[in-house]
């Protein structure tokens, strides 16, 4: 961590605020259900923990925490509970005294649901800002498993490809098996530009290895793609409702294999949920074409709240 946050990062410590890591995937998931955002799940926190040096600390049951991301301003989240004793306000105002003690010029929250934006310009004077490169794109599964009609060419054929390859099987994830995502990774980064790659969000790798501890095959769906007896992609889910599944990784080493393990996993695997979230695009070309080309979606925007 650099000088610019020490400081700060120190200051939260003292309050109580504890450093978020693997170890904090328990108390991280009792809040999950919270949101439909995907940035807000248990498993985003834990696996990206290494970039952000994260803090969080319960208040009045609120699951407050506190991210020092290089580069950008100081940010918070917070999780309520699922039935809250103590009004947001109350957390709000205790995390705004925080900041003026710490020195910080704003307590700013991030993402902040369309839904619960209302509730958060109650609160006094706020500014909002939405970016369209940090919405998150959710898909009807009922939209993702239709491959009729010209409107789902693109999903139809890349689908019906792969199917037809020789060779090709689908073998399910287990805690025995799991870390052979590392090497259809590695194979995959030989052929990206690394500086360009971290540059958005951090070293996925380095994400997919910290979700190796916290791997739970009752929990988290998972399914590799094989050509022969090569490893050549997968794909890693969770049902968190009824509702709603979120998508965290997948790579495929054979063009057009992602589209298939998609389509696959909800297709055999992840069944009975209304949504797909794959998260953002943050504004990557590529990433975009493809989310805006897989199926018909919506953009799930999230909200930044500063006071």
């Amino acid at each position: 961590m650099t000088e610019h946050y020490k400081k700060t990062y120190d200051f939260f410590k003292e309050q109580g605020f504890v450093p978020l890591d693997d170890t904090s995937y328990p108390l991280l998931r009792t809040y999950s259900g919270y949101s439909l955002l995907q940035e807000m799940g248990a498993v985003m926190f834990v696996v990206w923990h290494y970039n952000y040096f994260g803090l969080y600390k319960v208040m009045r049951g609120y699951l407050c925490s506190v991210f020092f991301y290089e580069g950008r301003e100081v940010y918070f989240t917070i999780h309520a509970p699922e039935k809250p004793e103590h009004p947001l306000a109350v957390i709000v105002e205790r995390l705004a005294d925080l900041c003026r003690k710490s020195g910080l010029p704003a307590l700013q929250i991030k993402f902040v649901e369309e839904r619960f934006l209302p509730e958060y310009e109650s609160l006094g004077p706020v500014e909002t800002v939405c970016f369209d490169d940090n919405s998150e794109y959710a898909y009807k599964t009922s939209d993702l498993l239709d491959l009729s009609g010209p409107v789902n060419y693109y999903k139809r054929k890349r689908v019906k490809k792969i199917a037809a390859m020789e060779g090709v099987s689908l073998r399910p994830m287990t805690a025995a098996n799991i870390r052979l995502c590392a090497e259809i990774e590695a194979e995959w980064c030989a052929y990206q530009d690394c500086a360009y790659c971290e540059s958005f969000t951090g070293c996925e790798r380095k994400a997919i290895e910290a979700f190796f501890d916290i791997f739970d095959d009752t929990i988290h769906k998972g399914l590799f793609l094989y050509l022969g007896e090569k490893p050549a992609g997968y794909i890693i889910c969770e049902k968190i409702s009824e509702k709603l599944s979120f998508l965290y990784f997948g790579k495929a080493n054979i063009q057009d294999g992602f589209v298939y393990l998609i389509y696959m996993m909800f297709k055999e695997h992840v069944t009975g949920v209304e949504y797909m979230n794959i998260s953002e695009d943050m504004g990557h070309p590529g990433l975009r074409r493809f989310k805006r080309l897989l199926s018909a979606y919506e953009l799930w925007r999230k909200h930044i709240v500063t006071f």
